[in-house]
């Protein structure tokens, strides 16, 4: 049996697929593809230790089939077909693609997680793939709590922080307290498409599955409580000093942001009102520079240090309008995708020394001395003693044999590096011989 699909759309999908694929596994199903022809569709699936996401194509008149391939060798026949459509051929137990016969794999594929009843279904909005992207950045993935590791969906929305920066996107969903992993091969898929989430429970486990047009996405959701982030968020009453920036002065301060010279750990960039009161005047280390602004409420004399990474990437993400309680607080940035939360840096400050309080200072560093001063005592001489020269030479000879010892040890280290490289230069010439034949196989068989 014969089927023909679309050679650049699977193209395109395997570049999603293929993030779950682990190519240095002992297993073998987290190398492998599973290619499955049912109810006149084609589905390709790769899964992760607790996920797994499935492409599908339409396909009419399919046979029911299943087969596992190896996912590196499938992608090579696909990138190197020159066609606009694969033909799959399936039947007594082979499988090849373009006319060119692929090694199956007999594996036991790990079964696909179905909703029990209960579950909890709701929709999700078009470009939510889009939504997903902005927040990624702020995801903590080497944080040592479990729930900081992914992004926060509860009926309010959705969240996620690396502690020190918060994005919370507001949603209609019908979703109590879920914590999705890193959706890695999520965002490699770029939908625009609008879907769906489920989420159910099986033996006090949490499992979820995305569902955007051609993709399913199914997954395990982390462990742990996530914070309680509605307490960092400031009351919009407390917010007393606003700036608004239209997009090209906010183009603007982001294409001066990024020539700052780095001024570690905190790369500080202080926030002012102009002499005009329509303008922010921005200063970093030894550069300035002033953009037009609003100011809906009295700034005053108020100036602020943000951290220069934090206002990136809120200008990147598309906000806009900055508001701040104090220097202390948190301020939030919005305009863009959701609401921005973080902190100002905290800027020491001190107050000036009057000049009386100078002289006190001074004259408590400098008391003055009345008592005789006594005499300095003579210093004691050590007589030289003679060294000697055969106790030099012994010494000499173990200096010697250190950097003789030393020496030794180099030329052994540099043996291993010259197996080394000699080693990985053969597995690059295997590995050309071997591309080289699975090239001339689809030569052939074209």
């Amino acid at each position: 049996m014969n089927v023909e699909i679309s050679r650049n759309e699977l193209a395109g999908a395997l570049s999603a697929l293929g993030k779950l694929v682990c190519r240095t596994s002992p297993v073998e199903v987290y190398r492998s593809l599973r290619i499955e022809g049912k109810n006149n569709q084609i589905s390709f699936q790769t899964a992760g230790v607790n996920e797994a996401i499935t492409f599908m194509l339409p396909a009419e008149d399919v046979e029911e089939f299943a087969v596992v391939v190896n996912f590196d060798e499938f992608r090579t026949i696909v990138r190197a077909s020159r066609n606009k459509t694969l033909v799959l051929e399936y039947g007594e137990g082979k499988f090849g693609v373009n006319h060119c016969l692929m090694r199956t794999v007999n594996v036991e594929w790990p079964e696909e997680r179905r909703e029990k009843e209960g579950s909890e279904v709701s929709d999700l909005p078009e470009n939510f793939v889009g939504m997903l992207a902005m927040a990624a950045p702020l995801v903590s993935r080497n944080d040592y709590r479990k729930a900081l590791q992914g992004i926060h969906f509860d009926r309010d929305g959705m969240v996620a922080t690396n502690s020190k920066e918060l994005l919370h996107v507001p949603l209609q969903l019908a979703v109590t307290n879920l914590t999705i992993p890193f959706p890695h091969a999520l965002l490699a898929t770029k939908s625009n498409a609008a879907g769906r989430v489920v989420t159910w429970c099986e033996k006090e486990q949490r499992f979820f599955r995305f569902e955007f047009g051609n993709w399913r996405w199914t997954g395990k959701a982390l462990a742990g409580m996530f914070p309680n982030w509605r307490m960092i968020v400031p009351q919009e009453a407390n917010l007393r000093h606003v700036v608004k920036l239209d997009e090209a002065r906010a183009s603007q301060l982001a294409i001066f942001l990024r020539n700052v010279p780095a001024d570690p750990p905190n790369n500080p960039v202080t926030l002012s009102m102009g002499d005009d009161h329509a303008s922010l005047d921005i200063a970093a280390k030894e550069m300035r520079t002033v953009v037009a602004a609003e100011f809906p409420l009295d700034w005053g004399e108020f100036s602020v240090t943000v951290n220069r990474d934090i206002l990136l990437r809120l200008l990147g993400e598309g906000h806009s309008k900055l508001s701040f309680c104090d220097g202390r607080s948190p301020f939030i940035a919005t305009g863009g995708i959701g609401t921005f939360v973080s902190m100002p840096l905290a800027v020491p400050h001190t107050q000036p020394v009057q000049p009386k309080q100078e002289e006190e200072m001074n004259e408590m560093q400098t008391p003055n001395v009345t008592a005789p001063i006594a005499p300095s005592a003579a210093p004691i001489i050590t007589p030289e003693v003679p060294v000697n020269p055969l106790d030099d030479l012994a010494s000499a000879v173990d200096d010697f044999k250190a950097r003789l010892r030393g020496m030794c040890d180099e030329s052994v280290l540099l043996a291993r590096k010259v197996k080394e490289a000699a080693l990985a230069q053969k597995q690059k010439e295997r590995d050309f011989v071997q591309a080289k034949r699975v090239l001339e196989r689809i030569r052939m068989a074209i």
